[in-house]
């Protein structure tokens, strides 16, 4: 299949294509340079590519502009529901003329760099949201908070004081300060489901793992994927456990999503949520389970003798500076790969009781031929 867009087109903006890192092994990167923050460039077959700024390391996400039939646009995610994302907003919307011409937004998964603004922007608009049931539920979730009694439960499970690390996150009530609501959906994306109404013939496909029922796009006559967050270019998106989620093996689940995108053509160019759209997505699917592959093979060489959940993270990310946020997205995986080695009889759980007098045994994990 050969896209609508060749490779060779000149550069736009070449002077800032030629500060790129080079693409990874087996990837090539899009011709084109990305927007500016709270900006907009023309894609390919009718797209347009928007990058709406985030707070903190990872400084945007990618939205896109698609064709509506006829005429308007379909928007796919949003941004944060923070200051910095109101404004590029404020200013996009005008200059897009959205308030008349958007016919709806598609949400690919409830977390806030992709379903924050989505309240805010359909109710400006007067469209209609949709995103899956499943992430639309753990939206919900996730805006209603942590019961006391469920913290408690998922920290004794795991050997934790969960609520006074998220505390040390400032993530306790981190989701409802980032959205601007959780917006009624009344038609959900349903795997499989052709969406009507876009130019293009998009099949939604949902994923479990990074989230629940995260949505991703494809348009295959055009040879072109909307990933998300399930597929990135250079950064591998987060796969947890944590105490508040409709998953029982995220990582397992994780692993079937990378299985099925092997489904998408060998020159299918990857739209992500974050970096460079690429070509090449069978080469970055190999390196992902590479990785994974590697944890897990690392904690059963850790799990010599038993180790607790903070001493496994600690070994898993040693060297690095995690502030609270990290440490609790590191906490979250190393949850994830202990959890998904436990299911299957690597790992046996063990009661280690603390040195202290008069508290309980911590849960550790030691491998299972050890034990």
């Amino acid at each position: 299949m050969s896209c609508a867009c060749p490779r060779d087109e000149p550069l736009v903006n070449a002077a800032s294509m030629a500060r790129v890192r080079p693409a990874p092994p087996g990837m090539e990167w899009y011709p084109l340079a990305p927007p500016a923050l709270g900006a907009a460039v023309d894609f390919q077959d009718g797209l347009r590519w928007l990058r709406i700024p985030l707070p903190g390391r990872l400084d945007h996400i990618n939205v896109w502009l698609l064709p509506a039939q006829g005429s308007g646009w379909w928007l796919v995610d949003t941004g944060m529901g923070v200051p910095v994302a109101h404004a590029a907003w404020d200013a996009l919307v005008q200059e897009h003329a959205l308030e008349s011409t958007l016919r709806g937004i598609l949400v690919t998964h409830h977390h806030p760099d992709h379903f924050g603004m989505a309240a805010a922007l359909a109710t400006r608009c007067d469209v209609e949201v949709r995103m899956s049931r499943e992430a639309h539920r753990a939206g919900g979730w996730a805006y209603a908070g942590n019961a006391p009694e469920l913290l408690a439960s998922f920290g004794a499970h795991w050997g934790l004081d969960y609520a006074r690390v998220l505390d040390q996150a400032n993530a306790r009530h981190l989701f409802r300060q980032v959205i601007s609501g959780v917006p009624p959906v009344t038609q959900p994306l349903e795997d499989g489901e052709v969406l009507t109404g876009t130019d293009l013939p998009w099949s939604v496909t949902l994923h479990d793992g990074h989230a629940e029922g995260h949505a991703c796009l494809y348009a295959a006559t055009a040879g072109l994927f909307i990933a998300g967050d399930e597929l990135l270019p250079t950064i591998s998106s987060n796969v947890s456990v944590y105490a508040q989620s409709g998953l029982v093996d995220p990582l397992e689940d994780h692993f079937k999503s990378v299985r099925r995108l092997r489904m998408l053509s060998t020159d299918t160019l990857v739209l992500p949520a974050h970096g460079r759209p690429f070509y090449g997505a069978h080469a970055r699917l190999d390196l992902l389970e590479a990785e994974h592959a590697a944890r897990l093979v690392e904690i059963l060489e850790h799990a010599s003798e038993p180790c607790s959940v903070m001493e496994m993270s600690t070994k898993l990310f040693r060297g690095r500076t995690l502030d609270g946020m990290n440490q609790l997205l590191a906490l979250g995986e190393t949850i994830a790969h202990l959890h998904y080695l436990e299911r299957r009889g690597e790992l046996q759980r063990v009661e280690v009781a603390h040195h202290a007098a008069g508290q309980e045994a911590a849960p550790r994990f030691i491998r299972a031929t050890l034990a």
